[in-house]
């Protein structure tokens, strides 16, 4: 490490340094102070120590950083660390700063307990899924050097929204499932109790972010928010919801998938966003396979991303 660079936790009055560095060296997802406290420093699994910065000793000013936590609030930790972001300023790279950064959060992180890193996918606070191809490349060559490996690269997609309409079939599927006894319709109040059940069954991880939205809907300002279910002689069997214009989460039944449901829930919803007065709709990921479906009702690819992890139990440093 260079005699004039310290790596040490995050302190109080890091932030304007650090979001600068942030700034500089995560050019395609910039932060502003607010963002920063509210996703990040607030979270509970927040820790100064999984969040390691490089501090020029000359200027006192943060010039690199780490942003990663462990699941803090489940009591022992868990199996995987995360990394939201990292960087290194320009003018102090290829000093083997970026290499001591995570070498910092990767010791704390294995004495938490955990036995891989994913840079990328926390959930519900990512700034990103994975590593953007496009903007970041250095970056994937970066975790690739240190032990990461690479996975799937699912995209972001997004739709121009301004003369909406359905898909051609759309109206006839719609038709069909209804003679099934399958409806596709606006959520109502009665509805939160047996959608959470649906979600905690079929989709865990975005009951969090449903349950924020029907607050919105049902018992505050409804009018950045949409919600859409399916349902079955009464069970539901998907939903849709949707945030200003982002899109997004939306998921069926396993069960049920295939036969259009997913179609004429996204037409149904695409529909009340424009209903709204928003232009576009876009969301952070999905596979290439469903991006076939999105692809028929005007959506197209504007991100990829690498999905990164690296296992620590074969960690040989």
């Amino acid at each position: 490490m260079p005699s004039d660079i310290e790596i040490r936790p995050y302190r109080a009055g890091d932030e304007p340094s650090l979001i600068g560095t942030w700034n500089e060296a995560m050019w395609a997802d910039p932060i502003e102070p607010i963002a920063w406290r509210t996703r990040y420093l607030l979270d509970p699994n927040f820790s100064p120590e999984t969040c390691p910065v490089a501090v020029d000793v000359a200027s006192g000013e943060i010039v690199g950083y780490v942003l990663g936590f462990t699941n803090r609030t489940s009591g022992g930790g868990g199996a995987d660390a995360w990394v939201v972001g990292f960087g290194v300023r320009e003018t102090f790279r290829r000093r083997g700063i970026g290499r001591q950064l995570m070498q910092a959060f990767e010791s704390r992180v294995e004495a938490a307990g955990a036995t891989r890193i994913r840079y990328g996918p926390y959930i519900p606070s990512y700034i990103t899924p994975g590593v953007d191809v496009a903007a970041y490349g250095d970056a994937i060559a970066f975790l690739t050097a240190i032990g990461a490996s690479e996975g799937v690269r699912p995209l972001s997609m997004k739709a121009n929204l301004t003369n909406y309409r359905a898909a051609a079939g759309v109206a006839d599927r719609e038709r069909e499932l209804a003679s099934q006894g399958i409806t596709i319709r606006a959520a109502r109040a009665a509805d939160i109790l047996p959608l959470l059940a649906f979600l905690e069954e079929h989709f865990p991880h975005w009951k969090g972010d449903a349950a924020g939205v029907m607050r919105d809907l049902f018992g505050g300002d409804p009018r950045t928010v949409t919600l859409h279910v399916a349902e079955d002689d009464g069970t539901i069997i998907g939903y849709a919801q949707t945030r200003s214009e982002r899109f997004g989460p939306f998921g069926v039944n396993e069960a049920y998938r295939g036969r259009g449901v997913g179609a004429v829930l996204l037409s149904r919803t695409l529909r009340a966003m424009r209903a709204q007065g928003f232009h576009s709709a876009w969301f952070l990921w999905t596979s290439d396979r469903t991006a076939k479906l999105y692809r028929q009702h005007g959506f197209e690819e504007v991100r990829r991303f690498a999905m990164v992890s690296k296992d620590l139990t074969n960690t040989q440093d």
